[in-house]
C-alpha cells in the first residue's frame, strides 16, 4: 500500500480525484500539501498555464485503522483454527505511528513462554501478512496484558548469569523477583541444574529467590 504520492496537474480537484485512485481512498481519508504553483504563457494559443504539484498521504486515523483491521482479521482467524482461547484489543497510537494489539485470555500463556519466543514469531509473521497486503507502513506490536517480556528477558539472563557464577564460584546468588510469574520463571531454569538448590524467601516487594550450591 502507497502512503503517500506527489502528483502534477492543472488543478487541484484533478489532482485530488488521482490522488484518491491511486491511493485508494476517499478525499476525506487525505492530507494535502501544495508543493509548487507554477505560470506559464506558453499554454495553447499562447494563452497562460498553471500547474500545480502536490503531497498526497493518507491520514493517520485511515491507515492505522486498515492495517489494524487486516492484522485483526489474520489473528482471529488464526486463534480460531488452533482454538485458542485469546481476545484481542486495539490501540491506535497515532503520535507513534504505531498500532498496539493488546492479548488476553487463557491461552495466552501459550505464547509468551522462554521469554516470548513464539509471540515474536507472531509479531513478526503479522507484520509480513499485513504488509504482503498493503504494503511497508507502521507497525504492528503485540502486547500480552499484564506481562512485561523485556523485563523476564532481563531476569532470564540474569537468572543464567547466576547459575554459572554460583557453579564457579559456589557462593550463593539472590535473584530478585515480582510476582509468582517471575518466580516460577527462575525456579523453572534452575531446576534442571542438580547441584543448585533454589530457596524463596520474603512477601510481595521483598520476595527473593536465593540460589545456592549444594555439592549433590
Amino acid at each position: 500500500m502507497v502512503l503517500e504520492k506527489e502528483l502534477e496537474g492543472k488543478s487541484l480537484d484533478q489532482l485530488l480525484e488521482v490522488a484518491c485512485q491511486e491511493l485508494g481512498c476517499m478525499p476525506e481519508d487525505l492530507e494535502l500539501e501544495i508543493l509548487e504553483v507554477t505560470s506559464s504563457s506558453s499554454g495553447l494559443l499562447g494563452m497562460p498555464s498553471k500547474k500545480i504539484k502536490i503531497k498526497a498521504k493518507l491520514k493517520p486515523d485511515k491507515m492505522l485503522s486498515e492495517r489494524a483491521n487486516k492484522a485483526l482479521t489474520f489473528l482471529k482467524d488464526l486463534f480460531y483454527y488452533t482454538d485458542f482461547q485469546i481476545e484481542t484489543q486495539t490501540n491506535l497510537l497515532k503520535d507513534k505511528l504505531q498500532i498496539e494489539i493488546l492479548l488476553k485470555g487463557e491461552d495466552l500463556k501459550y505464547l509468551v513462554q522462554n521469554g516470548g519466543e513464539v509471540l515474536s514469531a507472531l509479531e513478526f509473521l503479522t507484520n509480513k501478512i499485513v504488509a504482503k497486503s498493503l504494503g511497508v507502513g507502521p507497525k504492528i506490536v503485540l502486547k500480552p496484558e499484564g506481562i512485561n517480556l523485556e523485563r523476564e528477558k532481563r531476569l532470564i539472563s540474569a537468572v543464567k548469569r547466576a547459575i554459572e557464577k554460583v557453579k564457579t564460584t559456589k557462593e550463593p546468588q539472590i535473584i530478585k523477583v515480582g510476582s509468582q510469574r517471575e518466580e516460577r520463571i527462575v525456579l523453572n531454569l534452575v531446576k534442571p541444574e542438580k547441584s543448585i538448590e533454589a530457596v524463596v524467601e520474603g512477601e510481595g516487594k521483598q520476595k527473593k529467590v536465593i540460589l545456592q550450591w549444594t555439592n549433590s
